[in-house]
């Protein structure tokens, strides 16, 4: 909790100024005079809980007063913790020991993570200031006004206000589903109702995929095809098929002789040697081995096989002289038949055709594979789009079920905080917020400004009550519109909380004797004309006496 402010720029009497547990009242005169620093020390009791418009408000601060430094000291579980902020260096907060000497240096963002830690907020989604800037409401920020007690500001959307709850009473990770969701399917879950769904043409898949498996059939018969049938597709005569087998099958048979002669010849050619063999050097080699080998008898052996050789080297040669032109006249009559084929046409248009066929065939089926490739794709991303906006919606709906949680929550402890307030004389505000998450906020029956600014801090006490907020703060532009009766029993229920509250409020003595008490026991700082904040106002013209 905050224990302590203190500034030099402060007029003496209130440089030094210490805060209560529940309830702190900055205290206004009778007169309720305006221009003496309520507003302004509310302002810097948000500046030292980490704020950043004190200074940067007004220009008034800074002409009349100039740069000072904020001393401030917190206090948890016993333990105190001296700080100071100075407003020409906003950005930073020093950690100082209670003599002042200097710790540490923390950035605003480094203090508002110490602040979150210490009073165990235990909300990660959500940050210091994201909290209380929506409950410290102070003259001069937007969350004054009273129809619209969750709104930051006026302008803000009504869902961001429901995520801030939503975040608040620990359903971060519902929102942070839903938005992963929304991003991958590129829409938001509020268009998910009217979005057309656009669906692929399941029975064009499967008329593709037979087409295909008749196509491939038929490209697999024109590559196999025996000639017959082939001269039979194209619309060719049998006199010509018969002529034209006639001349194929005699060109075959020739072949066939033509390469057996081949064969031999070429068996022929490979038993011929081009030199003598060397049997000298082979027959010395022996020696070696065997000293006492007849070399003389080997080498008669081997003068006989020469002889053999030079006999059959005759008749092989003569062979191949005989060979060679029958040969030759096969590969001739070979060349007459082909030139026959070929003057008839038939062969090269029948080529043409059946490759034509099977070029048109294959490019049908790779136009209807492609097809049926992006339908099937489509289709997967049609199913997979489905099933993650399935699972939006079941995510929609879980949000819904926690909003109504939420809701019932707040209700019904604004209820029993209205009828302690109201003495169960008037109807408590409600709170309704929509799947859509709009937000209704009204009391049936009473639209009265009075009731309006009741309303509003009866929300504030809930959520305090029930979520861990660190404190409040309300101006006196809110609690001065509140009825005297319904006013004494909120000073009870800010001074009975566990939390710090701090208020600003003026004209005690024109409010009931029990509200009037309360005010004068938890006044932490009073003033009034000629007892300002900081010694003097700058709204009023000095007179000289």
């Amino acid at each position: 909790m905050l224990i302590e402010i203190q500034c030099d720029k402060f007029a003496p009497e209130h440089q030094i100024i210490r805060f209560n547990s529940g309830l702190n009242t900055v205290l206004g005169s009778a007169g309720g005079s305006n221009a003496i620093g309520k507003s302004t020390f509310l302002w810097i009791i948000d500046y030292v809980f980490g704020g950043e418009s004190y200074y940067s408000l007004t220009d008034d601060i800074k002409k009349e007063i100039g740069p000072h430094t904020i001393y401030f000291t917190f206090e948890f579980e016993g333990q105190p913790y001296y700080f100071y902020r100075s407003t020409d260096d906003p950005k930073s907060v020093y950690r100082i020991d209670k003599e002042r000497h200097f710790i540490t240096k923390l950035t605003l963002d480094e203090f508002r993570r110490f602040l979150f830690q210490e009073y165990k907020i235990g909300l990660p989604a959500l940050t210091f200031s994201e909290i209380t800037e929506r409950f410290f409401r102070i003259y001069g920020r937007e969350n004054t006004l009273e129809k619209y007690p969750l709104l930051v500001k006026p302008r803000e959307q009504d869902e961001k206000a429901v995520d801030f709850l939503l975040k608040l009473f620990g359903h971060y990770k519902i929102l942070a589903s839903i938005k992963f969701m929304e991003e991958e399917l590129g829409i938001k879950a509020s268009q998910l109702k009217s979005r057309q769904r656009q669906k692929v043409d399941i029975d064009k898949i499967e008329s593709n995929q037979k087409t295909i498996e008749s196509l491939r059939k038929r490209l697999q018969k024109l590559m196999k095809n025996s000639e017959e049938a082939q001269l039979a597709m194209f619309g060719f005569d049998t006199q010509t098929f018969e002529r034209i087998t006639a001349v194929q099958k005699e060109l075959n048979s020739i072949i066939r002789k033509r390469n057996r002669l081949q064969s031999q010849l070429n068996a022929i050619k490979s038993n011929i040697t081009d030199s003598k063999a060397e049997t000298a050097s082979e027959f010395e080699s022996l020696l070696r081995f065997f000293p006492n080998a007849n070399l003389k008898a080997f080498e008669e052996i081997e003068h006989f096989h020469i002889k053999i050789r030079e006999i059959l080297g005759e008749e092989m040669d003569q062979e191949i002289y005989r060979l060679q032109p029958l040969i030759e006249e096969y590969d001739k009559e070979i060349r007459r038949l082909n030139r026959k084929i070929e003057e008839s046409g038939i062969a090269k248009e029948m080529s043409e055709r059946v490759l034509s066929q099977c070029v048109n065939v294959s490019k049908s089926i790779d136009r209807l594979e492609e097809e049926t490739a992006e339908l099937i794709h489509q289709k997967e991303l049609q199913d997979a789009r489905a099933e993650a906006e399935q699972k939006l919606e079941k995510l929609l709906l879980q949000q819904t079920e926690k909003l109504g949680e939420i809701q019932d929550d707040i209700n019904l402890r604004m209820e029993t905080i209205n009828g302690v307030v109201t003495e169960k004389q008037e109807t408590a505000p409600l709170l309704y917020i929509t799947p859509q998450k709009d937000i209704i906020f009204e009391t049936p029956g009473n639209t009265s400004e009075g009731t309006a600014f009741k309303s509003l801090v009866v929300y504030d006490l809930s959520v305090l009550e029930l979520r861990p907020i660190p404190a409040i703060i309300h101006d006196s532009n809110i609690l001065k519109r509140i009825e005297d009766v319904h006013l004494e029993h909120i000073l009870e229920r800010y001074q009975s909380t566990k939390h710090q509250v701090f208020i600003a409020f003026d004209k005690a003595d024109s409010t009931t004797e029990k509200a009037h008490r309360i005010l004068e026991e938890t006044a932490i700082l009073r003033l009034s004309d000629g007892n300002e904040l900081f010694g003097r106002s700058w709204s009023k013209y000095e007179t000289n006496d």
